[in-house]
């Protein structure tokens, strides 16, 4: 008995399965050193750290610039966004008439395409765009005996401006932008008038530099 007794306090107790606590910090070691980790980058690399709403970054140049400064500015960056609005009233306003191409219409509407009335004077462009024309005019050589509504009381100065300098930069054009703060120059300098423009004559007849 003795030597059984003996055998069965020096036997080790069976294998089983268990968990050991020496590798549960692991992954809490690896969540402090990701967080670290990012925190550290952001610092480097945001200029602006403030817990403040809305976004932080540069704003780019081009048309962000333009929508900042808005139609009336004559910086040439303005000039992608005012071609856009422009090609939109055009589009809707005077396509009709003029064509997409600018060519116009043969013995019926003038054509817009290297237009020395276009290309000419902008406070005249804007002129005829307020308070529209009736009467012959000569555009390339041709004459035109047609008949163009006003739009003072259909388009905003800022339309104005924006589908000015588009036609003055379209077709084969290339002139100056045209900002809102000369539309409501002419717009004012006209006010007093209450019919078209009686054609090339009258147009010629007025100082518009």
């Amino acid at each position: 008995m003795t030597f059984k007794e003996d055998r069965l306090e020096n036997e080790k107790s069976d294998p089983h399965e268990g968990s050991s606590l020496k590798f549960i910090n692991v992954p809490l070691v690896l969540i402090a050193l990701f967080v670290g980790f990012g925190a550290t980058y952001l610092a480097l690399r945001t200029d602006n750290t403030s817990m403040t709403p809305g976004d932080s970054r540069t704003k780019p140049s081009g048309l962000a610039a333009a929508s900042d400064t808005g139609p009336a500015g004559t910086d040439a960056n303005n000039l992608p966004a005012l071609m856009e609005k422009g090609k939109q009233v055009f589009t809707t306003t005077c396509q009709a008439c003029h064509q997409a191409t600018g060519a116009g219409i043969p013995g019926a509407f003038p054509p817009l395409a290297e237009s020395e009335w276009v290309n000419g004077s902008p406070k005249r462009v804007i002129a005829i765009v307020l308070h529209g024309l009736q009467g012959e005019i000569n555009v390339k050589g041709q004459k035109f005996q047609g008949v163009m509504p006003p739009f003072k009381d259909q388009l905003k100065p800022e339309d104005i401006a924006a589908v000015a300098t588009y036609v003055r930069n379209s077709f084969g054009n290339k002139s100056d932008l045209v900002t809102v703060d000369l539309v409501n120059k002419v717009k004012d300098e006209t006010k007093s008038r209450t019919t078209s423009w009686g054609g090339e004559a009258e147009l010629n007849a007025q100082k518009w530099e």
